[in-house]
Formats: C-alpha cells, structure tokens, sequence
C-alpha cells in the first residue's frame, strides 16, 4: 500500500510536470525510443547527441548547457527537442516547451489586469530549468525597418537565461547568423544565443516529417 501511494505521487507529479511543460498533444508520447532512425544521415547524428544530452541532463542543469537545432523545414528539429523535453520529463526535470509568439502572447494577457504583470510571466520563463525555444526565427521583430516590442522581450528573456545559466534548447529554420540578416534579429541577442548553446547542429537531408507522414496513413 505505501509502494502504490508513492508511486501514486509521483504520477501525479509527473502529470503536472507534462501540464506545466505546454508540450501539447501532438508530442507527448514523441520519444527517443519509438523514433524512426532509418532516415539516416545528419538526423541519426542528431539523435544521438540528443540522446546523450539527456544522459548529462544534470549536468547540463548545473553548467547552463544548452543547444542550438537547425536546418529546413521538415527534417526532424521539433521532433528531437521534443524527445529530449519527455525523456527530462520522465525524470522529473522541470520544463517549459514553446516559442515566442506563444510567449508574446502570455506577456500581452496580463496587460491591464488587476495582480498580474508582465514581469512575473518573464520571470517564470527565465527560472524554469529546461527551456525548449521551437521556430526560433519566425517572429515578427521589425516593422518598417524598425524594432518592435517583441525584440526587447526576447532579448530579455534570454539575457536573463544566459546570465543565471539557465539551459535553452532552440530549434530554427535559420543558422544564427541568417537570424540577423533574414529576421532581423538583434546582434546581442544572438551572440547570447550563441554563448548559451554549447552544441550547434545542423540537420540537414531528407524530410522526416514526410517520411513518416507517409508510413502513418491508414489508407
């Protein structure tokens, strides 16, 4: 009986941990174990230096370790973070799965409401332990040739990660210097990004997305 409440406490933990993560439905049964490696080349490579990063997982808490995932569209970059997140889930590490439009958004809800600030949902985001950025690139940081709010947000944000060593993973189209002449991402906001990724790996190659697509119609 006291083996089944523990346990018992520990799903419940864990079920909170997943509802807190916002990993949503589409990757919450995405692991390392049930992924297609198959595909081969950059990806295969990919894996497994994402696998290993969950094996050092505490030291990657405690070091700030952090990763920079990138290439095209389609091959395999939100799947691998999302691995990482459950297989840190499992463990019971704390983590946070989104990306900065959602973020804008969850800033923007506490204008004008009464006790609640933008500052608290920053900070929320910048003390969570494992912080997984996907898309990184796709947000609207300039209009007309000039900087937005959301630039100075997303700058915040991972200044204040970089400086309490606080471990990121980013996904991206965009190799980091494409987040500047493309995107019109700050300077400083990617020389942080580059500091805080201890890993920069580019997977490259046939489209997972697709590959698997195919394979899971039931018709």
């Amino acid at each position: 009986a006291k083996e089944q409440e523990e346990y018992q406490k520990k799903m419940e933990k864990l079920d909170k941990l997943r509802t807190a993560s916002l990993l949503g439905e589409r990757y919450k049964d995405t692991t390392f174990d049930t992924t297609d490696t198959t595909v081969g080349g950059d990806f295969v490579k990919a894996y497994n230096r994402c696998r290993k990063y969950c094996e050092i997982s505490a030291e990657a808490l405690q070091n700030g370790y952090g990763m920079y995932i990138y290439g095209p569209s389609g091959t395999g970059k939100t799947h691998l973070t999302a691995c990482i997140c459950n297989e840190l889930l499992n463990n019971f590490q704390q983590c946070l799965f989104t990306n900065f439009f959602e973020i804008s958004k969850m800033i923007r809800s506490t204008f004008g409401r009464y006790n609640t600030d933008a500052e608290t949902v920053i900070n929320r985001i910048c003390e969570i332990d494992f912080l997984f950025i996907d898309d990184l690139g796709t947000e609207v940081l300039q209009r007309n040739g000039e900087d937005n709010w959301l630039q100075e947000q997303v700058f915040d944000i991972i200044n204040k990660r970089y400086n309490n060593k606080k471990p990121t993973i980013f996904s991206s189209n965009y190799s980091l210097g494409e987040l500047i002449t493309e995107r019109g991402m700050m300077q400083k906001t990617v020389d942080r990004i580059m500091e805080m990724s201890t890993v920069i790996i580019k997977v490259d190659g046939k489209s997972y997305r697709l590959k698997n697509r195919r394979k899971e119609a039931p018709f």
